[in-house]
């Protein structure tokens, strides 16, 4: 079975490479870096879920399914205009990265709807605000046990 911190390096690495505006990724850190441009994706382990059922096929096979949490921290600029547009952007960004890399270290669900959310508010680090959006997009694996 695939450990779970390497599914979601696979999905940040899909999210870094597909989505311009982000600038920085963590699977570890749980605040974006001071360096952090416009947007930071971060994925640490809060609100992971994961779900381990019997194939129907035989009791030498489970299917895991894990509900990965993504937030993405977009820096607020002083202009409001562009951080509502980063913000409300991001997530139909991100699933379209995702969608065009399914295969490359994870395998989307696709019978789960991926969830995507804007807090309601600025968030304050240090001075800086951030408005963060929170998506969850669900992959699935199939494991053999006992070979």
């Amino acid at each position: 079975m695939t450990a779970p911190t390497t599914i979601v390096n696979a999905i940040l690495s899909a999210i870094d490479a597909g989505v311009a505006d982000v600038d920085t990724t963590s699977s570890t850190d749980f605040t974006p870096a001071i360096t952090t441009r416009s947007v930071a994706a971060l994925s640490p382990a809060f609100e992971l879920a994961s779900s381990f059922e019997w194939d129907t096929l035989g009791i030498n096979e489970i299917v895991a399914t894990h509900r990965i949490p993504v937030e993405f921290w977009v820096k607020h600029d002083g202009k409001p205009a562009t951080t509502m547009q980063r913000a409300r952007d991001v997530g139909a960004a991100a699933l379209l990265a995702l969608v065009a890399a399914d295969g490359t270290g994870y395998t989307l669900n696709y019978s789960e709807a991926a969830t995507f959310t804007v807090d309601p508010g600025l968030t304050t680090i240090n001075s800086v605000s951030w408005l963060v959006a929170n998506m969850t997009v669900t992959v699935i694996e199939t494991v053999t046990i006992g070979d």
